[in-house]
C-alpha cells in the first residue's frame, strides 16, 4: 500500500512568478494539516480522487488494475511503463485510461524497481474537461497522455525534481490549476447521475430504478450512457460490484463466500466468474499477486 506523505509540511501555491509559473512555498506548523484537508476537499469537488506516488521495491511483478468507474492518469518518472491490454503490449511514460469495456479485461502493468510512478483517479467529467475528448473514445487500455495532455511531459519533469513525499501534493495542485482553467463539461447529466448512483450503491440498484431516477426509459438510459461513457448501466453495475468485492478483500474478510454475499453476488461462483471475465484471474490468484500490498491483513479463505 502506498503510504501518504507526512503532514508536517505541505506545499501551497501563491501568486505566479515572473516566468508565469505559480510558486510553491512551504507551510509548516499547526496550519499544515488544515491546508492538506482544504486541498483534498478542493480536489474532491473538482473530480480528483485518489492520488498516490510510489515506487516498487523488489523484482518485477504484474499488477492488474482494479475495476473502477473512474478514469486514471498514470505517469512514470523513470523508464517507460509496460502496459498489457487486450492482447497488446505497449510502452509509455504517461497514460490516460478511461472506463472498462465489455469483453475486455482490465489492463495490467509490470511494476519494476527504480521506476517511480504517480497515479491519479479522475471522475469522468474531470477527465473530459482536461482532455476535451469524449470518454466513450478512451477505454481502459488508455491513450498516451502526450496525445491528450500536451503539458504532461513538463509536469513529469517537475514531479521528478521534487522529493517523493511531496509528489502527491504537487500533482493535486497542478491538476487543480488545469481544471480551474478548463471549460465546463458538456457530458450529459442523464449519464453521469446514474453512474454516481451505481458507484455509490456498489452496483445494487436495478436498471429500471436508475431509469426512473433519470426520468428515462431503460432503453433510452442505455443509449445515453453508452454514447457518453462507452458503457451501459448493466455493465457499469457489474464493474461496481467487483470493485466492491476487491475492496472488501483488501480490507480483510473471513471468506470469499462472505465477500460475495456482502458485495451483491448471488453466490461465490458468480464472484469467481466476474474475476475471470473482468480481470482474467481468480480471487486466490489476485491475492497471490497482491500479497506485498496486503501484508498484515487477514486473507479471505476459500
Amino acid at each position: 500500500m502506498v503510504e501518504p506523505p507526512q503532514h508536517g509540511t505541505v506545499r501551497h501555491f501563491s501568486q505566479a512568478n515572473p516566468a508565469g509559473r505559480p510558486r510553491l512555498r512551504q507551510r509548516s506548523g499547526p496550519f499544515a494539516e488544515n491546508a492538506g484537508v482544504e486541498l483534498r476537499r478542493a480536489c474532491h469537488e473538482a473530480g480528483i480522487g485518489v492520488v498516490a506516488a510510489g515506487e516498487h521495491i523488489g523484482p518485477p511483478r504484474l499488477h492488474r488494475a482494479v475495476p473502477a468507474l473512474s478514469a486514471r492518469l498514470v505517469v512514470s518518472l523513470g523508464a517507460p511503463m509496460e502496459i498489457r491490454y487486450d492482447g497488446h503490449v505497449r510502452h509509455t511514460r504517461a497514460v490516460v485510461a478511461g472506463l472498462m469495456r465489455p469483453g475486455t479485461a482490465t489492463p495490467s502493468l509490470t511494476l519494476r524497481p527504480n521506476q517511480p510512478t504517480v497515479y491519479v483517479e479522475l471522475s469522468p467529467p474531470a477527465v473530459h474537461r482536461l482532455t476535451e475528448v469524449p470518454l466513450g473514445e478512451v477505454d481502459a487500455g488508455g491513450v498516451d497522455a502526450d496525445d491528450l495532455l500536451p503539458w504532461v511531459s513538463r509536469l513529469c519533469e517537475e514531479l521528478a525534481s521534487h522529493p517523493a513525499e511531496r509528489r502527491e501534493w504537487l500533482m493535486r495542485v497542478r491538476l487543480l490549476e488545469r481544471l480551474e482553467r478548463a471549460g465546463r463539461t458538456t457530458m450529459s447529466p442523464d449519464a453521469l447521475e446514474p453512474l454516481k448512483i451505481i458507484a455509490a450503491s456498489g452496483g445494487r440498484v436495478p436498471v429500471e430504478e436508475l431509469a426512473r431516477h433519470a426520468h428515462l426509459s431503460p432503453r433510452h438510459l442505455r443509449h445515453v450512457m453508452r454514447r457518453a461513457l462507452g458503457i451501459g448501466p448493466k455493465f457499469a453495475s457489474r464493474v461496481a460490484r467487483l470493485a466492491t468485492a476487491v475492496r472488501r478483500a483488501g480490507d480483510g474478510a473471513d471468506s470469499w463466500a462472505q465477500i460475495a454475499a456482502e458485495s451483491g453476488y448471488h453466490d461465490q461462483s458468480h464472484l469467481v466468474r466476474d474475476f475471470n471475465d473482468l480481470m482474467r484471474t481468480t480471487p486466490s490468484g489476485w491475492l497471490t499477486e497482491e500479497r506485498r500490498n496486503l501484508q498484515g491483513r487477514r486473507r479471505p479463505s476459500l
